[in-house]
């Protein structure tokens, strides 16, 4: 085959049956809310996207398996007749993963009883005899068998190519000797029997002395060694039918021929269209036809009818416009901002009038800036006056921002993000761009961000305002139907008695901070750095020399290799060390405890000690966010730092929150619920044994070691009373014989009769855990007493490790989330008790069960 030039074009052909089931194993399981399994149709579509991004093809075709099994099947009726059928969750996606690729535009291809692979092999052919290099994207060797000039492998996933030359070099042969290689070697997965006694280097070794199967079978007094010698002989027949089996055909009868498969534009409306209905938020970014390079993307289709945006620049046009908005009672508002500093603040108003106030900018194609301080006074009573509604995506934020500039923003009541968690809090994202393209059927316009774009200050406020005028009147047209579904969904009150009121305590909470003493930290560090050389040494000790307990490979040479400890579970790139095998090798060797808590503690030090006086601000105090939307219990979060996740088992754990301190002249007061999940448990399953219990104040945890192991209370014994108290706070999450015996370190026999004897006792939680989970099946959901909501499709997922996953979510939701409600409650009254009572004492933290 004469190779083609270099300028020739390029067919792109994608091995689409193997990257769906590489995706659906390289990516956990993911659903929509409605319980659509989408881990492979999300895995695919994004190396569909990457590919066109990046490499921008020409001509491209998606090679599809039909019946494949048919067309070997005549050369072998065993041909993968063992092999599995496909997880029912995942045969689900193939008929998404096609609608995907016919909306990008792609050209798909399958012919009855034959594979991706021969389809493949017959454009290649072809492609070449038309003068067309080849570029065959695939993470299967197989595949290795057409490489030859002009015709090229590549792995998105390794980021890898291979030509004929990479061959050679990493296996040892010529491409053209792979299909005699894999009839030597055989595949178990697909049933093609190998040559007893033949494996990879072997075979290597045959073909380079008599370079393929034919010549080989015919110099058979040249094999040195009897044995293969004989089993190549007794084998000859298939070994020739092997080398039929993973030959790829490359005549097959085609629809298209390379010509007919050029590029074509995608359908950017269905795309938008099937991201949104699978819930594919960060996808929608990267649709082609999109220009994020852009600093003002155009609006897909009009918000509605066009208005325009008043960029108020003159004092009259301010005024007048802040003085409709303060009459009208009601504001939408998005912030213009670089790094949480604000350029300028986007208004609309109930009428539909938008304007844009700039603050901080340096260029203006008409008109003259307002002074800042001008535009703040102007600004100030609108964001004083309580009276008048605010709304907004992410109000807490801009509240920060206008606090900066000495602006208290209040009336803060309809913040779409917020509500639309509310209404389904397992959602990933509830960005305004994403709920104004499902609630709104608009794409917004987009201003691009980022270190190679023009700052915003630098860029004309009419530009930012063709931008923030839209994006706040979307904000202001979504409050409507989200309260509206809020509404019928039953959740009005949760978010009006609990949610709306939380978000100013929040904001006050995050600009008060929490005092850090350094010179505590720096104390607790220099000793943590002493210690854990310490245990370093005694690692090395152990294993017997010095090595990299960072690096897993040398983990595992040291475990399994050189201790010869048993290999627990495997991961993608081989024994796994992970905590839960370590946990279990301790009690062997003293070596795995010993990394336990090495990496414990190197932890505790990078995450807290190094990071946590960085974070000190200039009035020496740490400022975490807390996160209201993020948890599907209901739960707050903390981030940059979490400060709810600092341990208090370990000391140095103790000894980092002796860090946090008063500030002169002040106490640090903690007050907690005392096991109220245990409590809520008992409550809401009315279980007479465990309310029995709290109603008598006695130990709950030493009541129920006595019941489970048959013995009075006065003889429980301290790790009686733990494996109860393991038991009583793993109901909540479902625990399972599995768990219960990963924890303890007992068999899991042992582990179940424990379960089985704690159910007989309390036949209400018993009864909670199965009615909790039959409910939640057929309503599609689950609640906590405040009737905040949780949707559960997955409790019919295909996947039965997502469907479990739901099961011990369905559980622990209406606990843990009663829990996170009673908190919130309980911040409200205590802010507002302080207030009331005119107290100097401030709140600062919230740890789950917790205020400081």
């Amino acid at each position: 085959m004469v190779p083609a030039p270099s300028a020739a074009p390029v067919l792109t052909l994608v091995d689409a049956s193997g990257f769906i089931f590489r995706a659906y194993h390289a990516i956990q399981h993911l659903s929509t809310s409605r319980g659509v399994s989408t881990n492979a149709v999300y895995g695919f579509t994004r190396m569909m996207l990457k590919t066109l991004r990046e490499e921008a093809p020409t001509h491209l075709a998606l090679a599809f398996d039909k019946d494949s099994r048919k067309g070997r099947q005549a050369i072998d009726p065993t041909y993968k007749a063992h092999r599995e059928a496909p997880p029912p969750d995942l045969t689900e996606q193939f008929a998404l993963v096609r609608e995907v690729s016919d909306a990008l535009g792609l050209h798909r291809l399958e012919v009855p009883g034959w594979e991706a692979d021969d389809i493949i092999a017959t454009l290649t052919r072809q492609a070449l005899a038309e003068g067309f290099r080849v570029r065959i994207i695939t993470g299967d060797k197989d595949f290795v068998q057409l490489v030859q000039d002009g015709v090229e492998l590549y792995d998105p996933m390794k980021e890898q190519a291979t030509r004929t030359e990479d061959v050679q070099a990493r296996l040892g042969i010529r491409p053209d000797q792979m299909r005699d290689y894999l009839a030597l070697i055989g595949d178990a997965v697909d049933n093609v029997a190998k040559v007893p006694g033949v494996g990879p280097k072997s075979a290597v070794e045959l073909l380079t002395q008599f370079g393929d199967v034919e010549t080989l079978l015919g110099k058979l007094e040249e094999v040195k060694k009897p044995k293969l010698r004989e089993a190549l002989s007794s084998h000859a027949e298939s070994l020739q039918r092997a080398k039929r089996l993973v030959s790829f055909k490359d005549d097959l009868e085609l629809p298209l021929g390379p010509q007919g498969l050029a590029v074509r534009p995608p359908n950017v409306e269905r795309l938008r269209q099937l991201f949104t209905e699978l819930e594919f938020y960060k996808l929608l970014q990267e649709l082609p036809g999109l220009a994020p390079s852009t600093p003002v993307s155009p609006v897909a289709r009009p918000a509605a009818p066009e208005v325009p945006t008043q960029v108020l620049s003159n004092e009259t046009e301010a005024e007048r416009f802040l003085a409709h908005a303060r009459e009208a009672g009601r504001v939408a508002m998005v912030p213009a901002h670089e790094d949480g500093t604000l350029v300028g603040l986007g208004l609309s108003l109930p009428d539909g009038a938008r304007g844009y106030l700039p603050l901080r900018h340096t260029a203006l194609t008409s008109g003259v800036q307002l002074p800042p301080a001008r535009a703040k006074a102007l600004l100030a009573p609108l964001l004083a006056d309580e009276r008048v509604v605010k709304a907004g995506h992410g109000l807490k934020a801009l509240m920060h921002m206008l606090a900066r500039e000495g602006l208290p923003l209040t009336g803060a009541r309809d913040d779409v993000e917020l509500l639309s968690y509310l209404l389904n809090p397992s959602r990933r994202e509830h960005a305004l761009a994403d709920l104004a393209r499902e609630r709104l059927q608009e794409e917004l316009p987009t201003l691009a961000t980022g270190k190679k774009t023009v700052p915003l200050s630098e860029r004309t406020a009419e530009e930012v305002a063709a931008w923030a005028g839209p994006t706040a009147d979307a904000a202001r047209r979504l409050v409507e139907p989200l309260w509206e579904d809020l509404e019928r969904a039953g959740l009005g009150k949760l978010a009006r008695d609990i949610e709306v009121p939380l978000l100013p305590i929040l904001a006050r909470m995050e600009e008060r901070g929490v005092k850090l003493d350094t010179r505590v930290l720096g104390r607790i560090s220099l000793r943590v750095d002493s210690e854990a050389d310490g245990m370093l040494k005694e690692i090395h000790r152990l294993a017997g020399h010095e090595f990299n307990v960072g690096s897993n490979t040398q983990l595992a040479q040291v475990l399994f290799v050189e201790l010869k400890l048993p290999v627990l579970k495997r991961g993608k790139t081989g024994p796994s060390a992970d905590q839960e095998v370590l946990e279990k090798l301790s009690e062997t060797h003293p070596l795995p405890r010993a990394i336990i808590d090495y990496r414990t503690l190197s932890k505790l030090k990078s995450t807290y000690l190094d990071t946590l006086p960085g974070l000190v601000a200039a009035d020496g105090r740490v400022h975490t966010t807390f996160n209201q939307v993020v948890a599907a219990t209901g739960r707050l979060s903390s981030q940059d730092p979490n400060l709810q996740n600092i341990p208090i088992r370990t000391e140095v754990g103790r000894e980092i929150r002796r860090a946090f301190v008063a500030e002169p002249g002040h106490k640090l007061v903690s007050a907690d619920y005392s096991q109220v999940e245990l409590r809520i448990l008992a409550h809401i399953a009315e279980d007479a044994a465990l309310l029995e219990a709290f109603h008598e104040d006695a130990d709950v945890h030493q009541r129920t070691a006595a019941e489970i192991f048959g013995v009075p209370p006065g003889e429980v014994t301290s790790e009686m009373r733990r494996v109860a108290k393991t038991v009583n706070f793993g109901i909540a999450y479902g625990l399972s014989p599995h768990g219960l015996s990963a924890r303890l370190g007992i068999s899991q026999e042992e582990a179940r009769g424990i379960i089985d004897r704690y159910f007989a006792r309390y036949a209400g939680i018993r009864r909670y855990l199965d009615e909790t989970v039959e409910r939640a099946r057929k309503v599609g959901y689950v609640e906590t007493l405040f009737g905040r909501r949780r949707l559960m499709a997955d409790l019919h997922s295909k996947n039965r490790a997502a469907a479990q996953a739901a099961e011990r979510a369905a559980i622990n939701m209406p606990i843990q989330g009663t829990a996170a409600d009673l908190i919130k409650l309980a911040m409200i009254a205590v802010e507002r008790a302080l207030a009331e009572e005119r107290l100097a004492a401030r709140m600062i933290l919230q740890v789950h069960d917790e205020l400081l």
